[in-house]
């Protein structure tokens, strides 16, 4: 079976959706001998044309012609007729717009094949909600000849207007973490120096880094954040502003085994995100896999389906500071509710391995 993947960005590209590809690709290639992959993605604007083969995996990188929001934009993929064409199953991830007006243009070439697309996030409460209106006629044409798709939480699907008209197609097929981020041992109470908290992710406004800074301002906390983006600068000035230099790190480039080490030297993980850009938070699996309790954000998406409220961390109202600080403060005050929220975050975290979600996938295609 030879399948074309259809994501922004690839490895060593660092994200949510390219971690979940390539976490995909890998899944399936340890659990079956019959699957090809071949991964068409974005190279940056200052790179060429790229193409890589390595055990039954083949990944272009097309050219881009240039950034728009930290959105790659190419004008042409040059492959795509082709890959199409030699493959059995077309596999897109959405939402990656200029892929999807190029799959507009080649409706016809999917004739015959299977077509699957995995519905990654909901932009209507997200900072491209301005474009949902002329996006959704060309993302319609592309539900309607889609043969399955798929969302990762059951709150993505509810909170979609779109979506609820190809329901009977639509399957939950929840994301996994690389089992290289993970753990077998619940995480001891720390009682001789003062809590570790860790946030992962890149650095964009959704985020809601401003929130958590301002939250841990009087608390005996060390902070560290791992991750890079547009708002690196300002979250800088934002820890010399208010004189958090001594409790916050930033770590802009660590490598997979720094990022592995970093989970285990942590007690607590936080995702403060303010809206519905933040999809699913692959991140918190990987620190609950580690024993990390965790507190999220209220949103309609996939993130409180993840972390459970009270039963693995806690669950806040996003853009609330006082509300993080006090959930920050309930937890490494609290020893036994610790404790128990690292266990539950262990036995959680089994429930979305890698070879659960890449045999749905095997299912589906």
């Amino acid at each position: 079976m030879k399948i074309l993947q259809l994501v922004k960005w690839y490895d060593p590209w660092k994200g949510g959706m390219e971690s979940v590809v390539k976490n995909l690709v890998e899944g399936i290639l340890h659990i079956s001998k019959e699957v090809h992959f071949s991964v068409y993605a974005n190279e940056s604007p200052i790179c060429k044309k790229k193409i890589e083969s390595f055990d039954r995996v083949t990944v272009i990188k097309e050219h881009s012609n240039f950034y728009f929001k930290s959105q790659p934009v190419s004008y042409r993929y040059k492959s795509l007729n082709k890959l199409i064409l030699e493959s059995d199953v077309i596999h897109h991830h959405y939402p990656f717009p200029t892929m999807e007006l190029a799959l507009l243009f080649n409706l016809k070439k999917l004739e015959g094949k299977k077509f699957i697309i995995t519905w990654h996030a909901n932009i209507k409460n997200s900072r491209w909600s301005w474009v949902e209106k002329f996006y959704n006629l060309i993302i319609n044409k592309l539900l309607k000849r889609a043969d399955s798709i798929v969302v990762t939480s059951p709150q993505t699907l509810e909170s979609s207007q779109i979506l609820k008209q190809y329901q009977s197609k639509v399957e939950v097929i929840p994301l996994s973490f690389d089992p290289k981020f993970s753990s077998s041992k619940r995480k001891e109470y720390p009682t001789e120096r003062v809590f570790n908290l860790l946030f992962v992710g890149k650095l964009r406004k959704y985020k809601g880094l401003e929130y958590l800074l301002k939250a841990i301002e009087s608390l005996p906390v060390k902070l560290n954040i791992v991750g890079d983006g547009e708002e690196k600068e300002a979250l800088v000035r934002q820890v010399e502003f208010l004189n958090l230099k001594n409790k916050v790190r930033f770590y802009f480039d660590l490598s997979d085994h720094d990022l592995s080490l970093m989970f285990k030297k942590s007690d607590l993980f936080i995702l403060p995100s303010i809206n519905e850009a933040e999809a699913f938070g692959v991140v918190q699996l990987e620190a609950m896999a580690n024993g990390l309790p965790v507190i999220n954000t209220n949103l309609r998406s996939g993130v409180p389906y993840v972390s459970l409220n009270e039963i693995t961390g806690l669950t806040v109202e996003p853009k609330n500071s006082e509300a993080l600080m006090e959930a920050i403060k309930r937890i490494i005050f609290n020893k036994s509710l610790f404790e128990k929220f690292s266990i539950n975050c262990l036995s959680r975290s089994v429930k979305f391995s890698r070879n659960k979600m890449a045999q749905s996938y095997i299912n589906s295609y």
